[in-house]
């Protein structure tokens, strides 16, 4: 990445360089989620393997909310190209460098995609998903091995665990729709739901449990009457 302007220019309220910065800050995130990303990939039969996946789209997201903002800069340079007595403060030299800066970050943010998308990566992804599923699936078999209560209890444990990726999914589109300003309604609305989601869970664990010791005492009253 190319170093940032000094905050001068920024200070003057020259929009470029306050969206600038939230761009860079876009990249540096990628960057920073790239950097994990090709850690897990170049280590043989590491445990995070299974986090390629999950990763891979966040990577995904991040670039293509960076490639907007990237396309958002380099519209105001055509405008300040189209308007150059209204905005003969900035010259030449100037739009030069804001037009490098807008190449240099969309050529980085296209390299980590294609890096990410080639058919070697896609397959290694197709067999971490596939790992995945299989472990689902004895997850599954596990489970009707299990106690009544033991499948009460397993079963509020992955409810709770599915919560709280809902959870991180919903936070994560949210810092997508409040990049792009688009927020306030749709934040509540996903925070009323959280809301209510944990309450749904705090319920069905507590119905669950009443269920369990209700049978349990008819078990035990049966026992007694039959002795």
């Amino acid at each position: 990445m190319m170093k940032k302007e000094p905050s001068m220019a920024a200070a003057s309220g020259d929009p470029f360089y306050v969206f600038k910065d939230e761009l860079e800050s876009k990249v540096s995130a990628v960057n920073q989620k790239h950097a994990k990303w090709r850690a897990i990939l170049d280590a043989k039969d590491s445990p995070a393997a299974k986090e390629l996946p999950a990763l891979t789209h966040q990577i995904e997201s991040a670039v293509s909310t960076a490639e907007k903002s990237v396309k958002f800069l380099e519209e105001t340079i055509v405008m300040v190209e189209a308007n150059r007595t209204k905005f003969e403060h900035i010259d030449a030299a100037e739009i030069a460098s804001r037009k490098a800066f807008v190449a240099t970050t969309r050529k980085e943010l296209q390299a980590v995609s294609a890096e990410i998308s080639t058919d070697a990566v896609k397959t290694r992804i197709r067999k971490e998903e596939r790992k995945l599923m299989q472990s689902a699936k004895s997850s599954t078999s596990f489970r009707s091995n299990l106690t009544g209560q033991e499948r009460n209890e397993h079963f509020l444990e992955e409810e709770t665990q599915r919560q709280q990726v809902r959870i991180v999914l919903f936070n994560s589109r949210l810092i997508a729709f409040n990049s792009r300003g688009i927020v306030t309604g749709y934040s509540k609305l996903c925070k009323s739901r959280i809301r209510v989601w944990r309450d749904y869970t705090v319920i069905s664990r507590a119905y669950m449990e009443s269920q369990w010791r209700s049978r349990a005492k008819s078990r035990a009253r049966t026992k007694c009457w039959t002795i």
